[in-house]
Parts: structure tokens; sequence; C-alpha cells
């Protein structure tokens, strides 16, 4: 319940930053608070994809991958209505007019790809972690990410994130549904690269 607790309040609270201001450098430095307050609990994926990459390198359980998924997509459905609540708007991911649909998978796949291997290389194995810097790393990794890919995709790198923003700009006759097939399996493909790429890297 703890996992449960710590995904879906992380996964929240990065929703929620994403929703009222698109700003890549404050989704880092929350994302950078979120990991320094439960990485004794969860790990601080806050992400499926991070979560299927670590059940791949064998960090977390099967059972427990279950756990921080559904976690992640709770928070992510309360952060998209709250976001709403506040805003009176809901936003909508989605690519920019100019993005062919290959660019936009490529995109995807590719900074998931990035951001997930940084991500494991400073959390796993846990004795890297006794470098303090780990967090702020991984939180500046995703402020680059998204510096490039918002104007490009969207905000998008996270399937639970997107689905949350997506179901409520949905439910108000918005049409980023549209692209809802990409922001769910681009980053799975990324993260099973970022997994194997792992395996290799790091000798554990």
């Amino acid at each position: 319940m703890k996992k449960f607790a710590a995904e879906g309040v992380g996964t929240f609270f990065l929703v929620v930053v994403i929703g009222v201001t698109t700003d890549p450098i404050a989704i880092g430095l929350i994302l950078t608070a979120l990991i320094y307050t439960s990485i004794h609990v969860s790990d601080s994926h806050f992400n499926p994809a991070i979560s299927l990459a670590a059940w791949i390198r064998g960090r977390i359980e099967r059972s427990e991958l279950g756990i921080y998924i559904a976690g992640q997509f709770f928070g992510a459905i309360a952060g998209g209505a709250f976001v709403w609540w506040i805003s009176k708007l809901t936003y909508g991911p989605s690519p920019d007019q100019a993005t062919l649909p290959y660019e936009f998978i490529a995109v995807e796949v590719l900074f998931s790809f990035f951001f997930i291997l940084l991500f494991l290389c400073m959390i796993y194995p846990s004795r890297r972690r006794r470098n303090p810097l780990y967090g702020a790393i991984a939180g500046i990794g995703l402020a680059g990410c998204y510096l490039v890919t918002i104007p490009i995709t969207g905000a998008g790198l996270n399937p639970a994130m997107s689905s949350g923003f997506i179901l409520f700009d949905y439910i108000n006759n918005g049409s980023s549904y549209q692209h809802l097939p990409v922001y769910l399996l681009a980053p799975g493909v990324g993260a099973i690269i970022a997994a194997y790429t792992h395996k290799l890297l790091i000798d554990d």
C-alpha cells in the first residue's frame, strides 16, 4: 500500500505541474524533490514505462509491477481532474501540426529510451545513490527531454500522465484521444530498449 500511495502522490504532482505550467524546468525540479522524498518507499518511478524497465531488469517483482502502475494511473487521473478543476480547462497533449506520424513515434521512443536509461543508471543498483546528486541528475534529464519534446510531440514520455490528461480532455469534448496509442505504446518500446541497454552497461 505504501508503494501504491508513493507512486500515486508523485504522479499526481507531476501531472499537476505539467497541466498548469508545461514548464520543463518546473517539471524537472518537482521530479527531483519527489525522488528524494519517496526513493526509499517505491524507487520514485511515477511512470509505467520506468516500472516496466525496472521489472525487466529484476528490480521489482511482477506482483509489485501492478501496484506501481495502478498507483501511477490513479495519481494521473486525480491530477488531471485537479488541473481541470483549478484551471477550468483541460490539457490535451498532442503533437505539433507540422510533426509527421513517424516523427511523433520516433521522438517519443527515442527520448523515453534516453530518460529511462538515465533513470535506471542513477537509481539502480542502489549503491549508486551514494552520490547525493542522483535525484537532481534525473530531474535535469527529464527537464532536458521536455525542452526538446514538448514543442514536437507535446508532454508525452509517460503513459499514465498522458492518459490522465486525455481522459478529461475527452470528457470535455477534446480530440487528443487520437494520439493516445502513441503516448501509451512508444514509451513502452523505449523502456524495453533502455532496460536491455542498462543490462549491457551496468555490471551488477
